[in-house]
Order: C-alpha cells, then sequence, then structure tokens
C-alpha cells in the first residue's frame, strides 16, 4: 500500500488471516504491521492499517470489523 495510512484496527494473531481473506475479497487496499515484541502492552496485537477511503468503503471495514476506526495519527 502506497498510500499514507489513515486509520487502523488491531486484531488478535489467530484473527489476521480472517480478515486478509474477507479484505482481500472486497479488494479493499490495507497492509499488516506486525507488533513490536518489545512492547509489552498489545504485544500479540497486529495493526490492519488502511489508507483514506471512500465513505461507502469505510462503512463497509467498520461493519467488518463491528466498531469504528483508530486513527493512524494516534498509533
Amino acid at each position: 500500500m502506497k498510500a499514507e495510512k489513515a486509520f487502523y484496527y488491531t486484531v488478535d494473531k489467530q484473527n489476521v488471516d480472517q480478515y486478509k481473506n474477507m479484505l482481500d475479497l472486497m479488494k479493499i487496499p490495507y497492509e499488516i504491521e506486525a507488533p513490536i515484541a518489545l512492547l509489552q502492552e498489545g504485544a500479540d496485537l497486529y495493526r490492519i492499517v488502511f489508507p483514506d477511503l471512500p465513505a461507502r468503503l469505510y462503512g463497509m471495514v467498520s461493519k467488518l470489523f463491528q466498531r469504528d476506526a483508530i486513527p493512524y495519527d494516534q498509533a
């Protein structure tokens, strides 16, 4: 993904492949960031990061994750 990172969701490692498959089917651009092993808090959470999306696509993504995203600048 070459676009600027706009928002993300955190997911457990065991759920990453499930989300990847769904996002690929929906043809929504994303990238996955592995956790930083040195940090204890959130060490098992991966970030699925998205560029700025049109409202319709953002709605699809937030429905998939069943929550609102976290702005990337808060990372």
